[in-house]
């Protein structure tokens, strides 16, 4: 089992550098196990911690002649997190897009379930 905190970091240190600090600004929980009391205090607490590691670990390994930047690490929390992703999924489904990009019924019954592994907004196929 790997920290939610470790889970994070990966993420975003899997994503272009350009965009990792904003990502560590812009943490939002939403739903589910976030509900928990101070979850998110605890998991900016922790991602703060890791983030602060590697840093020294990098100041170190240059011997002292490279001071990185601090990152700020910004999970939010709010009051409609319980209900962020119905209320997102309710939205997107109140474009007049939506049924341009999303697959129908008859379409999933004459595929099959490997419908699903296709974007019709990104064109991603996975």
């Amino acid at each position: 089992m790997q920290p939610i905190s470790d889970v994070v970091d990966e993420v975003i240190q899997s994503c272009p550098i350009d965009v990792r600090r904003p990502l560590y600004k812009n943490i939002v929980l939403s739903g589910g196990s976030t509900m928990f009391r101070d979850f998110g205090r605890r998991l900016q607490r922790d991602l703060k911690r890791v983030v602060d590691a590697r840093l020294r670990m990098s100041e170190e390994l240059s011997a002292g002649r490279i001071k990185p930047k601090p990152v700020e690490v910004q999970v939010v929390t709010h009051h409609m997190q319980r209900y962020a992703v119905w209320f997102g999924g309710s939205m997107l489904a109140s474009t007049p897009e939506f049924f341009q990009v999303c697959h129908s019924k008859k379409d999933y019954d004459e595929i099959g379930p490997c419908i699903c592994r296709h974007n019709p907004v990104f064109g991603i196929m996975s």
